[in-house]
């Protein structure tokens, strides 16, 4: 019996020393072993990151010049509008920050100019196609021109001589009406007005007054000094309805 028990706990004593062996072996594998850097590796890693630098900044100068030579070209065919200058950039896939730093550089050298662009644009359309404030302002955002700008330049661009320019406009398209009944001439001519940015009781009142004709006559009558009238050049233009 004495035999038996020694035996037992001879046993019970080799289990603990295994299961103790075993969680020894199982710590030593969790240390991480310390890393040895083969010879040149830091050194290649440095070299890698420099080229990196390189590249990249190779990369922006070719985009600059590029960017620079897009613009430029653009910029000879007609004025452009920062935006407008930005959205080909955009397009042609140049990298933001050098568009941002090209589209810097043409406003200060003036290149751009949105508030000068508003007023040459404004300026040219009202005088030589005679168009209206809406009329004006569709095609100042259609180049999308800073709305600041916009509204400056159509602030400006009222004169004295916007009636005279709006029954000008009246009066050539009214001639154009002479085989309509006077009713449907005068609705196709306010129509027209409005396409053109002619609105409201001004409009109506210059397409009367151009299908009437009487003012023509009247503004083209001269009083010299003697009393006597006389015509100032101008061709009178009456439009005869059915």
């Amino acid at each position: 019996m004495t035999g038996s028990r020694t035996t037992g706990q001879g046993g019970v004593d080799r289990d603990r020393a295994d299961r103790d062996s075993a969680d020894r072996d199982g710590a030593d594998r969790d240390v991480i072993a310390p890393v040895t850097f083969l010879p040149g590796v830091r050194e290649a890693e440095a070299e890698r990151a420099a080229l990196a630098v390189v590249e990249a900044e190779s990369t922006r100068a070719a985009d600059a010049r590029r960017a620079e030579n897009v613009t430029m070209h653009a910029l000879t065919r007609r004025g452009q509008s920062r935006a407008e200058i930005a959205e080909l950039l955009r397009r042609r896939e140049i990298d933001p920050l050098v568009a941002e730093v090209e589209l810097d550089r043409l406003e200060s050298v003036g290149l751009i100019d949105d508030r000068a662009l508003a007023l040459d644009l404004v300026d040219r359309l009202r005088t030589r196609k005679k168009l209206g404030p809406s009329a004006l302002r569709n095609e100042l955002m259609q180049r999308k021109l800073d709305r600041a700008a916009n509204d400056e330049a159509l602030a400006e661009s009222s004169h004295d001589d916007d009636d005279d320019l709006l029954l000008d406009l009246a009066r050539d398209r009214a001639r154009r009406l002479g085989g309509l009944d006077r009713s449907t001439a005068e609705r196709r001519l306010v129509d027209f007005l409005a396409r053109k940015g002619h609105t409201g009781s001004t409009a109506r009142d210059a397409a009367r007054r151009a299908l009437d004709g009487d003012d023509d006559a009247r503004d083209d009558e001269h009083v010299d000094d003697d009393g006597d009238r006389s015509s100032r050049g101008a061709t009178v233009h009456r439009v005869q309805f059915r």
